[in-house]
């Protein structure tokens, strides 16, 4: 017994030094880049890679902030993040829903067909989905470029899982009461749905907040451009780039990554771990 226990605690000291290496990692690129951005771009530019800022330094994050239009970027940033997370809350959760608890000809055949677009590169519709923006005169426009991203795959699937992971009971009881598809939704799914709607909002506020190749594709004013796109802009010069403002301006952006992930942190968790038990 007390060799089962010693091999027992053994093998869970072993699994924590071994998730603690690769957690160490991961940290070091934002590790590097926390250090770089207190360096001049003559040191973090050294090799072998200096780790002690030397001199210490704050000219590149008082660069950031000097800039006229970081908060007009910093507005449009969230602007955009928020229309994406609302859109996809609303959209992709009755999208999932209907393929989870809806009966319609086709619905099967119609996901699969969904899931196929998983396959396909984002480079693929860049054009097509420029054309249709074009189109509508929503070129240099941050609602017209949300408008692309109001639902998608991954998020519909998400939900999906989530639905047909509650308890059938529930539906058939609202049913008895006289609810509708429509009813039932809004009063019984949506509100049960609280893990999975966490986790979709911290997937979509990442991608949109972080995206760079839609709104650099999109957005032709410096005035409507979002935080990444921006400091690129604001430090992009003729023949090289200032890279370490960017590095301070990207640690400034990821504040409120950081703070969304640990406020929702325990639906982010709940959502993937009761999505991916069902099929």
């Amino acid at each position: 017994m007390r060799h089962l226990r010693f091999s027992k605690l053994a093998w869970i000291l072993l699994t924590y030094i071994i998730l603690t290496v690769f957690a160490f990692i991961y940290l070091v690129p934002f590790i590097r880049s926390f250090v770089a951005s207190f360096m001049t771009w003559e040191q973090a530019s050294r090799y072998p890679p200096e780790w002690i800022p030397n001199p210490f330094t704050l000219d590149n994050y008082l660069k950031v902030l000097r800039l006229e239009l970081f908060p007009r970027w910093i507005l449009n940033s969230a602007l955009y993040a928020g229309l994406i997370v609302a859109g996809n809350i609303l959209f992709s959760s009755m999208a999932g829903y209907a393929f989870a608890r809806l009966n319609f000809p086709g619905r099967d055949a119609l996901f699969s067909a969904l899931l196929a677009l998983l396959m396909i590169p984002v480079f693929v519709t860049l054009v097509p989905n420029y054309i249709i923006i074009y189109r509508l005169g929503l070129v240099d426009n941050i609602v017209g470029l949300a408008l692309l991203s109001l639902a998608n795959v991954p998020s519909i699937f998400l939900m999906r899982q989530y639905f047909i992971s509650l308890p059938q009971d529930v539906f058939d009881a609202a049913r008895l009461d006289g609810c509708g598809p429509i009813k039932t939704f809004f009063y019984i799914a949506l509100p049960l749905a609280k893990p999975a709607l966490g986790a979709v909002a911290v997937y979509q506020f990442l991608g949109a907040w972080n995206a760079f190749l839609g709104p650099l594709v999109f957005l032709r004013s410096p005035e409507n451009f979002t935080l990444p796109v921006g400091l690129s802009f604001a430090f992009q010069r003729s023949m090289w780039t200032e890279y370490t403002p960017i590095i301070a301006g990207s640690l400034i952006a990821a504040a409120p990554t950081i703070i969304l992930f640990i406020v929702l942190n325990k639906y982010l968790i709940r959502g993937i771990a009761i999505t991916a038990g069902k099929g």
